[in-house]
C-alpha cells in the first residue's frame, strides 16, 4: 500500500478559484480544521465562504485550493471519500460566494479528518524541532513513512507531527483518479528502508 501527500493549494492556475478566507463568523475556529479537532458542533447552519478580491480566479474545480490547509471538495468527491472512509471524519457543507457576494455554489464541503495518525519515521524525515521544547515540531520538510506505523492506516488521515497535511491511501487515490476529479495534486511518500 502506498500513501500520497495531498496538496490543498491545488494547481498554480490564476483562473482557478483559490480561497484565503475561512467560514464567515467562526474565523477563531479555523485552527481546528488545520489540526483535526472537531468543529461540527460550532458549524453554522448557513456556513459561508467568500472569495477574496486578492484571489481573482473564479473557475471551480473538484478540489478548491486554499491557503488555510482545508480540504475543500465538491459533493461528488466528498461522496467518494465518504464511501471509502470509515474513520472519524466531519463533512462540513458551506455556500461559496463569489467576489461580488453572490452565491457561486452550494455543492462544496470541507473534509475534516478527526485526529492524527502516527506514521512518520522521525529519524529518516527532515523535521525542524522547537529549540525551547524539543518535543514540539516546527515544520516537517521531508516526510518519510515508517512501514509498520501505516499498516492499519485509514484511507484518508492527517500526519501526527504535521496535522495540516493529509495522506491518501492507494485504494482511495485510485477511486479519486478513476472519478476524473480536477485540481488534485499529490505525491507519493517514501518509506524508510
Amino acid at each position: 500500500m502506498n500513501f500520497y501527500l495531498l496538496d490543498t493549494m491545488g494547481e498554480p492556475d490564476e483562473d482557478l478559484c483559490l480561497l484565503d478566507n475561512f467560514v464567515e463568523g467562526i474565523d477563531r475556529y479555523s485552527w481546528r480544521i488545520q489540526r483535526g479537532v472537531p468543529l461540527a458542533s460550532d458549524w453554522p447552519v448557513d456556513a459561508k465562504i467568500f472569495m477574496s478580491l486578492d484571489m481573482p480566479g473564479i473557475k471551480l474545480a473538484s478540489l478548491i485550493g486554499n491557503t488555510e490547509s482545508m480540504l475543500v471538495v465538491v459533493k461528488e468527491l466528498k461522496d467518494v471519500i465518504q464511501e471509502h472512509c470509515r474513520n472519524d471524519i466531519e463533512y462540513l457543507p458551506f455556500t461559496l460566494y463569489d467576489h461580488r457576494k453572490r452565491v457561486r455554489s452550494r455543492d462544496y464541503f470541507i473534509i475534516n479528518p478527526i485526529g492524527t495518525h502516527d506514521c512518520l519515521d522521525l529519524q529518516a524525515s527532515t523535521i525542524v524541532w522547537d529549540e525551547n521544547d524539543p518535543t514540539n515540531v516546527i515544520a516537517v520538510n521531508k516526510h518519510v513513512l515508517q512501514r509498520d506505523k501505516v499498516s492499519d492506516a485509514p484511507p484518508l488521515f492527517r500526519i501526527n507531527k504535521d496535522s495540516s497535511e493529509y495522506l491518501v491511501r492507494t485504494d482511495l487515490a485510485q477511486a479519486i483518479y478513476k472519478g476524473g476529479f480536477t485540481n488534485i495534486l499529490w505525491r507519493k511518500l517514501p518509506f524508510n528502508s
